[in-house]
């Protein structure tokens, strides 16, 4: 109970919001997902505001998809507006990524802390590996097949909820 009332400490509350304005700001420079800058954030500051370390990376992911749940509607909003949403493609996406995101958190909520947080390490190698390599994906046009898009859904809704990431970092490319 005392690591509750510790995260709401005047001290702790001026830290989070200062860690959230960083977590913005690289995320705006390099053009990543929040959960990606977000999840290493609070594995290394959750401790020093009384988290036990073993519960550190869970609550890590699980507040960075909690945080994405508002960025993501605030900028459907926006895109939205400009007609930039093809909800045919939304739609075709959604089930595989929610029955994927539930398999994740049953898998994550499985895990102990340091494999979780190896394994968002290992996903953070595959981001930069596929950042430094030079082949440019190959354009496709016209929707995927049913099971094609179930299948990528739910490996989408999988990686997402076990790492702590919005799904549009794996989206986007398969789109």
């Amino acid at each position: 109970m005392s690591s509750f009332i510790t995260l709401f400490s005047v001290d702790s509350i001026l830290l989070l919001l200062f860690l959230g304005a960083v977590v913005g700001i690289v995320a705006g420079l390099f053009g990543v997902g929040g959960g990606l800058v977000i999840v290493p954030v609070l594995i290394w500051s959750l401790p020093l505001l009384g988290v036990e370390e073993s519960l550190s990376v869970h609550m890590a992911v699980g507040t960075s998809l909690a945080t994405i749940v508002f960025t993501s509607i605030a900028a459907v909003r926006a895109h939205q507006r400009r007609g930039a949403v093809v909800w045919r493609y939304f739609l075709a996406l959604t089930p595989g990524i929610l029955l994927g995101a539930w398999l994740g958190g049953m898998i994550a909520g499985g895990l102990e802390g340091e494999s979780l947080r190896r394994l968002f390490a290992l996903f953070l190698l595959i981001v930069a590996f596929r950042m430094f390599r030079e082949a440019p994906l190959e354009a496709r046009y016209g929707l995927a097949s049913r099971w094609q898009n179930s299948g990528v859904g739910l490996g989408i809704g999988a990686i997402s909820a076990l790492v702590g990431i919005g799904g549009g970092t794996l989206t986007v490319p398969y789109l």
